[in-house]
């Protein structure tokens, strides 16, 4: 009863509730944290990481591979001269290697469109040397007692997202109230909880179907999500033509690109019939014991070819069955506005026959480094197809 009543007169904060619901929830939504922040408040929490604004910055920033496309190439003797787009930060000292060769090469000088190197290490001569491809920054060598080194500062960019509100109404007459009946559906204490499974809901859709949308005196604010932030230009996506099945070789190409950008492959992002093709891939390795009372199998793992990153198999329903994800999903969280995180409201008007509660809270999400760490495979067979 006391809880009732709190409910119907006080502010009382619901963001644990929704942080164990959503934790519970087997849905994309739990793969957004809520993070914490330096410090502790008044009651010795720690501190909910908040958004300060409407409009939420992160900086952003990964240690990818250092590399430079050339385009043309000449050698003489032990010296190679490469020309790329642009040779700024390489210096003379550096270390590199051409891309699919074992050859390492010394920087002799690097400026304008040209880097020269002389070879430092046996290689084969006729590969050395190709018309175009890649080259490949090993380390650079720091003398002893020296005041330089590399730059490894990384925060070399930043993205923001807007702020959405989720509010849930919920109403009750007195009659309502005082019938009796089974079940508690008819106290405002369980109403609530159901609408905060129903914004639980919301949250989900919008992280994964949000568009980033700047509030206007007509249009409401709303968060971009993961098709928003994962289809930019310029970010990764391996589209696929004629609808192939999905693969065990498409994961980890899709997982590689990931590595290869930056970022660590941890989790595969599908629908639950993708799923099951996944599931379907060590179909001819399940052993069921003969005392066996389970029906059914489920993959949650998969271990890529990609440096033996262990990925978790994640089902959000609502993704499209042509599509699955390959994500590093540590820049993932989800985000309060300060002091608008999911509370209840009393707003019970005077005189009327009833109580009345607002759930309301107001959130936005972080997608950090999206470009590398969101690798969409679209185009594929349906599910359906491939298990019939």
């Amino acid at each position: 009863m006391a809880f009732s009543t709190d409910l119907l007169n006080a502010r009382i904060d619901l963001s644990d509730v929704l942080s164990w619901r959503a934790s519970q929830t087997p849905r994309l939504i739990r793969l957004f944290p809520t993070r914490r922040a330096p410090g502790f408040d008044a009651a010795g929490r720690s501190n909910v990481l908040s958004a300060t604004a409407t409009e939420h910055f992160w900086l952003e920033g990964l240690d990818a591979p250092k590399t430079k496309s050339f385009t043309a190439s000449s050698e003489s003797g032990s010296t190679a001269t490469f020309t790329v787009a642009d040779a700024s930060g390489w210096q003379s000292g550096d270390l590199f290697h051409v891309l699919g060769d074992h050859g390492v090469l010394r920087v002799s000088s690097a400026s304008g469109t040209s880097i020269v190197g002389t070879r430092v290490t046996a290689s084969d001569p006729e590969f050395l040397t190709p018309d175009s491809g890649v080259l490949v920054f090993d380390s650079r060598p720091v003398q002893e007692g020296s005041s330089s080194g590399e730059d490894f500062f990384m925060q070399s960019r930043s993205e923001s997202n807007f702020t959405q509100i989720f509010r849930g109404d919920v109403a009750l007459s007195g009659t309502a109230q005082a019938v009796s009946q089974a079940g508690m559906e008819n106290t405002i204490a369980t109403q609530l909880e159901y609408a905060t499974d129903s914004i639980v809901r919301r949250i989900n859709a919008a992280l994964v179907f949000g568009v980033k949308t700047r509030r206007t005196a007509s249009e409401p604010g709303a968060m971009g999500g993961l098709y928003y932030f994962g289809t930019q230009s310029g970010g990764l996506a391996r589209p696929q033509t004629g609808a192939p099945a999905l693969t065990m070789g498409l994961l980890n190409r899709a997982a590689q690109d990931v590595l290869d950008a930056g970022g660590v492959p941890d989790a595969i992002i599908c629908g639950a019939g993708q799923a099951q093709v996944i599931s379907t891939f060590m179909e001819s390795q399940v052993q069921v014991a003969q005392d066996s009372r389970e029906a059914g199998r489920f993959v949650d793992s998969f271990v890529t070819s990609a440096g033996g990153a262990t990925m978790k198999v994640v089902v959000e329903p609502s993704i499209p069955d042509s599509d699955v994800w390959v994500c590093d999903t540590r820049g993932f969280a989800l985000v309060p506005l300060a002091g608008r995180a999911l509370h209840t409201e009393p707003a019970s008007a005077p005189g009327v026959d009833g109580r009345r509660a607002i759930v309301l809270g107001e959130y936005t999400a972080e997608f950090k480094n999206a470009k590398e760490s969101l690798c969409r495979i679209s185009g594929l067979k349906s599910s359906a197809e491939v298990l019939a």
